[in-house]
């Protein structure tokens, strides 16, 4: 079925899951590619002048899967379309619905965010005022407080430029007090205890936030169970401060700074902080209760492996050109420092090991097959400290302990071959053996070719290649006797009976593969970032086509 013949509420679930409406993944959300906006604009156009209500019935539908990649795209697809219309009944219905699914306070600034992103007539349109007023009115006086203490701003709008412009009155004196103190700074002079309890709350974040004084902020952020997001920029670098605020954090935050930590020279053998973290990255309750991925932590791992990520290519540019720093400096700044730590990075892989638990067998049957030319020791789009045979590895590495059916395969120019790996086997075992296979070209259509001829069954094939001139090291006059890859896949599931069968094509280290025809069972995925693996489990238990 091509991308045509999908219903509306299809490509608006594909939209929502893929950031597109092709069956084609950009890593890094919704704002990455904007080439691909048009198609959303042309979706959003047609379901907000024929029938809002089935875009807002779709977001309701698909808004508890925890699988969605970026949850973002919702708030930038509301937004959209409330801004697209023309038709002020449909405005406010939309946004009004945004109140049913925000599942955290940040959410519906993303929303704000979007919303004046995309309105060019004024900041802040009526209906997006009046869900922000809803949102507001919404809360007790004492999520009020929390909620003001947890942080002051977000993408740049302020609780109190925000409540200002929604004209905020209560008759509860509590609510009054605690949103007169949000606006003023002032205590109100009243005999409402409580009213007092939740200022002063607010009181000691907002010095929290401003004091440079560890002997105030460590016991502050003790007692306000605070994180490191919370204190004033220049405690950051204090020990003290990082070992009060680790407990309070969740342990994708703590995984996300551990190469800041380990610059900071904070995570020696035996400290505190090395020995915190140690344990929550062993501690089987705190993994499962954070829903952390394996391939999370993988990606972490080897950030954390190579000494943080590579310094963004423009503002290395921006720092020799602007800064003129001297040749010694500039190569300081394009050397990553690989970190000297085994300790924590065996229990990294503990942490990746535990982690395994917190993915839901399908119980479906894989083909992973492995492209080991020498192109894929080159590091992956939007990860640069992960090889492409690395991400490929560690895909295979999680399934076999997950699922009960994987076949792990390398392409071997024409053909395929098998790699035996063991179930319960080290990830730096698997990588070894991918490489003894090594190939000097491959042919796409291999799996689906081997798996007809010996009269194999898979319900999922999932090919990872380094970029889309995967046939260049072929013989000449070999390319044109090769098959195309969408034609030997359509064979498959034909002559085998099995016309749900899925194709994930993961192009590791470039944007431009384009396999996938628009077809259901089908998706192309560039590149390498923490909604991969989101993604391609949804797009296995048919969450969306």
């Amino acid at each position: 079925m091509a991308a045509s013949k999908l219903t509306n509420e299809e490509k608006l679930k594909r939209l929502i899951y893929v950031c597109n409406v092709n069956p084609k993944y950009y890593c890094g959300g919704p704002d990455k590619y904007v080439r691909v906006c048009k198609q959303r604009f042309e979706l959003l156009q047609e379901m907000m002048k024929e029938n809002h209500e089935e875009l807002i019935g779709v977001m309701q539908s698909v808004n508890s899967d925890p699988l969605i990649p970026y949850r973002s795209i919702i708030y930038h697809t509301l937004a959209y379309g409330a801004v697209i219309s023309g038709d002020a009944k449909c405005k406010n219905a939309v946004s009004r619905s945004v109140l049913g699914l925000i599942k955290s306070d940040k959410e519906l600034f993303d929303f704000i965010m979007y919303s004046t992103k995309f309105h060019t007539q004024a900041k802040i349109s009526k209906s997006v005022r009046k869900t922000i007023t809803a949102f507001y009115k919404k809360k007790s006086s004492t999520e009020l407080a929390q909620l003001y203490a947890a942080s002051k701003s977000c993408h740049g709008w302020s609780h109190k430029d925000l409540i200002k412009l929604c004209h905020l009155k209560s008759e509860s004196t509590t609510y009054n007090a605690v949103v007169n103190y949000i606006l003023t700074n002032k205590i109100v002079d009243n005999n409402d205890d409580e009213a007092k309890k939740l200022i002063e709350v607010m009181r000691k974040s907002d010095t929290l936030r401003k004091t440079s004084d560890l002997k105030i902020a460590v016991p502050l952020i003790e007692e306000l169970k605070a994180t490191i997001h919370q204190v004033e920029p220049k405690l950051k670098k204090s020990a003290e401060v990082w070992n009060a605020a680790l407990s309070n954090m969740s342990l994708a935050d703590v995984l996300n700074s551990m190469p800041k930590l380990y610059k900071l020279g904070f995570l020696k053998k035996d400290s505190p902080i090395q020995s915190k973290i140690a344990e929550l990255l062993t501690n089987s309750d705190t993994i499962k209760s954070s829903n952390v991925h394996p391939m999370e932590v993988f990606i972490h791992m080897k950030n954390f492996e190579k000494g943080g990520k590579p310094l963004d290519v423009k503002l290395l540019a921006h720092l020799i050109e602007e800064k003129k720093l001297p040749d010694e400096e500039i190569a300081k700044l394009k050397t990553a420092n690989e970190v000297k730590c085994q300790i924590l990075l065996g229990n990294l892989l503990k942490c990746m090991s535990i982690s395994c638990k917190n993915v839901r067998p399908i119980g479906k049957r894989y083909l992973i097959t492995i492209d080991t030319t020498d192109k894929m020791d080159a590091p992956c789009l939007s990860n640069k400290t992960i090889t492409g045979i690395e991400a490929a590895a560690a895909f295979a590495w999680y399934l076999l302990r997950v699922e009960q059916s994987v076949t792990v395969a390398v392409f071997k120019e024409k053909e395929i071959s098998l790699v035996p790996l063991e179930r319960k086997g080290q990830l730096k075992e698997h990588i070894g053996k991918l490489r003894e296979k090594k190939s000097k070209y491959l042919h796409l259509a291999a799996p689906f070719e081997w798996a007809l001829t010996n009269k194999k069954h898979f319900d999922v094939f999932l090919n990872f290649v380094h970029h889309n001139e995967y046939c260049a090291g072929a013989p000449e006059g070999a390319r044109e006797k090769i098959a195309k890859p969408m034609e030997a896949f359509q064979k498959y599931k034909q002559k085998l009976k099995e016309p749900n069968a899925k194709l994930v094509n993961f192009c590791l280290s470039s944007p431009h593969l384009d396999v996938a025809d628009g077809s259901p069972n089908v998706l192309d995925v560039s590149g390498l970032d923490l909604g991969v693996p989101k993604l391609v489990e949804a797009f296995c238990r048919d969450n969306f086509h």
